[in-house]
């Protein structure tokens, strides 16, 4: 028995020695394959350089072929938008940000169509959510791109203060709900200081506070408004849509409950 261990233990030890001898042998030749035996010619240098000038020309092709291909894409998800398909929109501008169009606006138009499509189907918070992260993006890559505060503004309110899923009676708002309405106003109020013409800042501020019952507030902003308007046109002011519109609101206003 101690024979015949010492046998095996013999036998062990030789074949280690072989199989070291064996994975050296191979491992040399994988090199010896993989970067030849001996030092490269100046020759050899002249013919690699030419090969790799070769792959460079091709690799170029193929990266100006697929940047060519993600502006393409983002165009075609852009008229998708425009044809208020959504769906296919989104499909076609992930394709564009693929090919390397990640591009502030075409996270813009990725936003709105995840917006239209959360519209579409009553807010539902998946789509909520995919508009809002869209937007963010854009933002996180152009920060001075005012048009995605209004967007995400509109979102913050519709999307999630409005038709918060766990909201159980319309008179009641949750903390996060009321969270939300605050982060409105103060995207909101971002976009209107940089456009302070645009009217539409001013409607959904003043409907955002009066839902809120903060009434001063509401008609402070129909106020400002009307004052912008008549300033850029102080002798056709009053023939001004929007100018009748506001005062049409304020007086309806006059009379409510302050908070």
């Amino acid at each position: 028995m101690i024979f015949r261990h010492l046998v095996l233990l013999s036998l062990a030890a030789t074949m280690g020695c072989e199989i070291g001898a064996c994975y050296k042998e191979a491992k040399d030749k994988h090199l010896e394959k993989r970067y030849g035996s001996r030092p490269a010619s100046k020759d050899q240098l002249a013919d690699w350089e030419k090969e790799i000038t070769g792959y460079e020309k091709i690799i170029n092709e193929k990266i100006d072929a697929g940047i060519k291909t993600g502006k393409v894409y983002r165009k075609i998800g852009e008229s998708y938008a425009l044809m208020e398909s959504y769906e296919l929109c989104i499909k076609n501008l992930e394709k564009a940000v693929e090919y390397g169009e990640a591009v502030a606006d075409v996270f813009y138009w990725q936003g709105l169509c995840y917006a239209n499509l959360a519209r579409v189907h009553n807010w539902p918070p998946e789509y909520a959510r995919k508009s809002e992260q869209s937007f963010l993006k854009a933002l996180a890559l152009d920060k001075t791109m005012n048009k995605v505060k209004y967007e995400l503004a509109v979102m913050y309110y519709a999307g999630f203060a409005r038709n918060n899923q766990y909201r159980v009676l319309n008179d009641v708002l949750t903390v996060s709900q009321q969270q939300f309405q605050e982060k409105s106003i103060e995207l909101m109020k971002e976009f209107k200081s940089v456009e302070p013409d645009q009217a539409k800042a001013y409607f959904f501020l003043s409907g955002l506070h009066k839902e809120r019952g903060e009434m001063a507030d509401a008609k402070r902003e129909l106020q400002e408004l009307m004052a912008v308007i008549q300033r850029n046109n102080k002798t056709g002011y009053r023939r001004n849509p929007d100018f009748l519109r506001a005062e049409e609101y304020l007086k309806s206003y006059e009379g409510q409950a302050k908070p």
